[in-house]
């Protein structure tokens, strides 16, 4: 009994009321907090000038009569056409009421038959129109909660890994963190500790990021005396670029035992960074053991598997 457990004058009375009837649907089911599916019944009035943009026109209960018993419904009255007003008139209705030959009685009488006609249409649509309503509820839901509805959780990630268009083994949850800080890149690009804190929160791996000088070894000129004058005349040696290259130091706590996982975590890294850095940088990768690592007889092969600290 919504009557008797919730003041349904006051829930009219929500600010959410103002909104789109969907909206306020949702927060209806949350201030109740039960599901409405079952009890829900739409009854739309069509569009017209008096309602202006308002689509709640007012909330009741009404109780109805099923199968041998009798069940308490939620009915939204809302300014909207439904199935019956998208239709042709001339399905339900007369071209003409009046005739020359009726009297005032049975015009109005006519009147009032015509207007009779159009309340059983609009009954008889009306389930109709609610299950619209339902699925069209939905979808909104969807829209408003798209981080926390699992339909719409799972559009999202899909969504995510299609723009993203990568491969990387990580939870869903860590994927998101990637995929919202990406749309902000412009904050992130070429800024080394802001994606030191990016890699740490998407792999949980702490890096240290620097730039390096770039040079070059072989450059396309020949020594001086062996080169042709206008050809290929310059200078010999190496050449350090204008734009630095960027190491990647990866801290490990303790010796690494699968390769597999950090080759994996290598190529990880450069896709995040391909979003951030410049593509002219190359970049590089290594990795130190931060941990207390030793060589103790007997336990570690030299040459194989001895550390020095």
């Amino acid at each position: 009994m919504l009557e008797e457990a919730f003041n349904i004058d006051l829930l009219k009375r929500n600010e959410t009321a103002n909104f789109v009837a969907e909206v306020f649907y949702e927060e209806l089911k949350f201030i109740l907090d039960r599901d409405l599916e079952d009890m829900l019944i739409v009854q739309n009035y069509g569009m017209n000038s008096r309602a202006l943009s308002k689509d709640i026109l007012d909330v009741t209960t009404d109780y109805k009569s099923i199968s041998n018993r009798y069940k308490e419904f939620l009915i939204l009255h809302l300014s909207r056409n439904s199935i019956y007003h998208q239709l042709p008139e001339v399905l339900f209705h007369p071209l003409v009421i009046r005739t020359p030959s009726m009297s005032n009685r049975e015009v109005v009488e006519a009147i009032k038959e015509n207007k009779r006609r159009e309340e059983r249409n609009l009954d008889f649509f009306q389930p109709f129109d609610t299950d619209l309503f339902k699925e069209s509820s939905k979808i909104t839901n969807r829209h408003l909660n798209f981080l926390t509805d699992d339909t719409a959780n799972e559009n999202l990630l899909r969504v995510a890994r299609i723009i993203l268009d990568a491969d990387l083994e990580i939870p869903n949850a860590k994927l998101y963190a990637l995929f919202f800080k990406l749309c902000h890149s412009e904050v992130l690009k070429e800024h080394l500790p802001a994606i030191q804190d990016l890699i740490f929160e998407v792999l949980d791996l702490e890096v240290i990021l620097e730039f390096v000088p770039k040079i070059f070894e072989q450059i396309p000129f020949e020594k001086l005396g062996a080169a042709l004058l206008g050809i290929d005349f310059g200078l010999h040696g190496s050449v350090t670029s204008e734009m630095d290259d960027v190491k990647v130091c990866i801290l490990l706590d303790k010796p690494v035992s699968d390769y597999a996982e950090l080759l994996k975590n290598i190529k990880n890294i450069k896709w995040i960074l391909s979003f951030l850095i410049v593509s002219n940088r190359d970049t590089f990768v290594t990795y130190r053991v931060t941990g207390a690592s030793q060589f103790v007889l007997n336990e570690r092969y030299l040459g194989y598997d001895s550390y020095l600290n």
